[in-house]
This record gives structure tokens, C-alpha cells and sequence, in this order.
């Protein structure tokens, strides 16, 4: 049976679009875990293991985090490099390590037999997900992939969802995203889409600025869109 919100829901849909960490691959506590390694092996400093603050934001927006969380500073070039080394571990520490969010296949499939559009919109660099994508054999099952880049704002600006649609050659008001932060959802949110929270990284009651909320892909029927 269809809820409130999607029997409420008149848009055309014709595309998809899913975001990568925690979405399509379980990669959120690697990708995370792979500060406390750049972090201790700089500064000796512990990050500890809750993420919250940093989730859905960009590698900058961390380091900014940490910096201001444990009175550090540094340079434009010091930042870079710490990004650089960030990305660095985590390609080491993640390989044959990920795994795909269970369902993911299943969800794809769906809305390929809608004749939907697939894309991934990331905050992520092209590299780490194109890196996530082949380590879990999905590098093929996109029709876009948009990931930070120059002149596009962060989640929670809608720039990457703007970006993506664009790229899928629809409207945003066609699109159906799936988020599993806060950031994420109010970025498709800003972008005139509707969104649907997966609970892989945030409790149910953080994620309810969404449309919708799932606790697992076998909780959503795409079908019920059209």
C-alpha cells in the first residue's frame, strides 16, 4: 500500500538518483575511519569514532571540523595535503573491503524496468567513487556520475542534484533521491526533489526533514510511483 506522502505525489517520475556512501556502498566507516588514521598521523590527536558532524559534507568541511573541534590551524596547502593523504588511505584501507548496501541490485533493477534513468550525485571526488563503484562491480550501472568538483557547492546546497539532473537530461521535479544524511536530504530537498532516507548512517528521527523514510530497500517498491 502506498503511504500518504507517495499516493500525494502527482510528479512524473523518470529518473533515479542515489547517493554513494551509504547508499549504494557501505563505505561510511571506512571512508570516516580513514581521518583518525590522517588525524593521529599528524597531529596524535584521536578523533574518536562518532561522525555525525562530518557525514555528507566535503573532505574540507572535515578537516575544518577537526581543526576547530581540536584548535588546530593551517594552511590553504596544509589543508590540500591533508585531503590528498585522506583520500590516499582510504583507497588503501578500503580496497576488497566494501560491500554493497543489501537491496542495492534489487532497487536498480526496479527502476530500469520503469525505463528510468540512473545516476549517482555524490559529495565524494570522481576518483573515490568511481573507486567505491569498481569495488563492488557497479562501475556499469550508472547512465551519470556527478561527484564534487570546481564551481559546485556542497550538500546542503543543491548544486550536485542540480548537476546530476542535468547530466540525465531531466527535470529535477522527475527525480527520486536517496539520502542517508541530513545534508543529502536537504540538498534534494533545495533542488526540488523527492527524497527518500535510508536509516544506514542516521536514526529514523534525524532523517524525517525527508519525504519518506526507509529502514532497508525491501521497505521500497518503486513502482509505486507510477
Amino acid at each position: 500500500m502506498k503511504s500518504d506522502k507517495v499516493q500525494g505525489f502527482k510528479n512524473h517520475i523518470s529518473a533515479l538518483i542515489l547517493d554513494c556512501d551509504g547508499v549504494i556502498v557501505d563505505s561510511e566507516p571506512l571512508s570516516c575511519g580513514a581521518w583518525n588514521i590522517v588525524f593521529d598521523q599528524e597531529y596524535e590527536v584521536d578523533i574518536g569514532t562518532s561522525y555525525e558532524a562530518i557525514m555528507g559534507g566535503t573532505s574540507r568541511e572535515s578537516v575544518k571540523h577537526y581543526f576547530s573541534q581540536f584548535n588546530l590551524s593551517g594552511s590553504e596547502e596544509i589543508i590540500q595535503y591533508l585531503i590528498k593523504l585522506k583520500d590516499q588511505v582510504y583507497l588503501e584501507i578500503a580496497e576488497n573491503k566494501l560491500t554493497k548496501v543489501p537491496g542495492i541490485d534489487t532497487l536498480i533493477d526496479q527502476a530500469r524496468k520503469l525505463k528510468w534513468k540512473v545516476g549517482v550525485a555524490s559529495s565524494g571526488s570522481l576518483t573515490k567513487i568511481q573507486f567505491n563503484l569498481q569495488q563492488v562491480f557497479l562501475e556499469d550501472s550508472f547512465d551519470s556520475i556527478t561527484g564534487a568538483e570546481k564551481g559546485l557547492r556542497s550538500k546542503p546546497f543543491p548544486d550536485i542534484f542540480l548537476k546530476a539532473a542535468k547530466q540525465l537530461n531531466v527535470n529535477p521535479s522527475e527525480c527520486i533521491v536517496i539520502e542517508d544524511t541530513p545534508a543529502g536530504i536537504t540538498a534534494a530537498k533545495q533542488a526540488g526533489m523527492y527524497v527518500i532516507a535510508i536509516t544506514t548512517s542516521f536514526p529514523k528521527n534525524v532523517l524525517e526533514i525527508s519525504d519518506q523514510v526507509i529502514e532497508s530497500y525491501a521497505d521500497l517498491d518503486l513502482s509505486s510511483f507510477t
